[in-house]
């Protein structure tokens, strides 16, 4: 559980995408601090970034209105499984020109068992299960009686398998689903470690490379379908969409030729395909987001929280450095900070001598602003 959480943590303080949703936030929430204190004449020109951060936050993992879950229908695995390009509704209950990405999965008898979209919360959560997985397979390693080794290992695959066809646990599986029928790997733990990689890159890629990627130019004529859907949502750096396109465009460029994509070779895979469609290596594209992630990070001006934003956006370029472009699928805590945490029975962890007090304040203002965000959200309806 803990290498799971913190992952996230990594996720979100280590890469592009990260460092610029916690500026916001920050930015934001000092926005609304000092109109609080400048009373209720104060001027409301910056209030629709309050909004726009919300849709933000609740973007990560979709309204549950668009996934589907048929717990009768999963008799039977491995599932069969289909793909469907959809779209969003506007605030008034419109069409817009907004594609979600879906996986059906459908039993043998072709019944629906789920349907669920590729969103920025499904990367999120497959980056950290791949953490959680390497973890298990690291700790069982150490274990010196090879019978006892065998039967966590054999015990290991059983608990992975069940999670992969549990249709309650697809939104942390969809992403894995993918990888290995494009990549066709009966390995799980593989297919998470590749999608931990792509997902770091895709919370790396600065925006206008994302909007350059041409999904006509990089996908085998079999995805005709889903070009359109797929140029509409790079307009909106849909990082659901991002993923499908890359593994469609890695299976497009490699796997359909006969060049079986793995974790091992993902990066150079990758690489050749940014330069050909681009013109750009990934090491232009590293660098260009660390250009981005620094402009970000520079030090804020006002006061609410300043040291510790400050600090936090200071480790933050060290650590998108430090970590890379894509990166490793694995985090070993041996050797990288452990952030703080709180325990369930109330007990506090700190590896950099942070008091507890401290640390919960800042829990509770982070969670009042954003209940202040639904509130807010709720209010917008003329």
């Amino acid at each position: 559980m803990l290498n799971h959480e913190v992952k996230h943590w990594y996720d979100a303080h280590s890469t592009l995408w990260g460092l610029r949703f916690l500026s916001d936030i920050y930015h934001c929430r000092n926005d609304l601090h000092e109109a609080e204190q400048s009373g209720i004449s104060t001027e409301l020109l910056h209030f629709n970034r309050q909004l726009d951060l919300f849709d933000r936050v609740q973007y990560i993992k979709l309204p549950q209105y668009y996934s589907t879950t048929n717990p009768k229908a999963n008799k039977s695995s491995p599932w069969k499984y289909d793909y469907s390009a959809g779209i969003m509704f506007s605030k008034y209950g419109k069409p817009t020109d907004r594609n979600l990405f879906f996986t059906r999965f459908a039993n043998e008898n072709g019944e629906l068992i789920a349907r669920v979209p590729f969103s920025l919360c499904s990367l999120l959560e497959s980056s950290a299960v791949a953490q959680e997985l390497n973890a298990r397979v690291r700790i069982i390693g150490m274990i010196d009686d090879p019978v006892s080794r065998k039967i966590e290992s054999d015990k290991l695959l059983k608990d992975t398998m069940a999670e992969l066809y549990n249709e309650n646990l697809v939104e942390y599986s969809v992403v894995a689903h993918k990888i290995s029928n494009a990549f066709t790997l009966s390995d799980a733990i593989e297919a998470y470690n590749i999608a931990a990689k792509l997902t770091r890159l895709i919370l790396n890629l600065p925006d206008d490379i994302i909007m350059s990627l041409k999904p006509r130019d990089m996908l085998h004529p079999s995805f005709e379908n889903f070009i359109v859907p797929y140029e509409n949502s790079l307009k909106y750096i849909d990082h659901g969409a991002i993923f499908s396109l890359l593994v469609d465009s890695l299976y497009s460029e490699h796997q359909v030729k006969g060049l079986q994509v793995t974790s091992d070779n993902l990066e150079s895979l990758l690489d050749e395909i940014f330069e050909k469609h681009l013109n750009l290596t990934l090491l232009d594209v590293f660098e260009r987001s660390k250009d981005e992630v620094i402009k970000i990070c520079s030090p804020v001006s006002f006061d609410l929280e300043k040291e510790y934003i400050n600090s936090l956006f200071e480790a933050g370029i060290k650590l998108h450095n430090d970590f890379g472009l894509i990166g490793s699928h694995f985090i070993n805590l041996d050797e990288n900070l452990i952030p703080d945490f709180v325990l369930g029975d109330g007990n506090f962890v700190s590896q950099r001598g942070e008091s507890q007090e401290n640390f919960e304040n800042r829990y509770f203002q982070l969670t009042g602003y954003f209940d202040y965000l639904s509130d807010f959200s709720k209010a917008c309806i003329v």
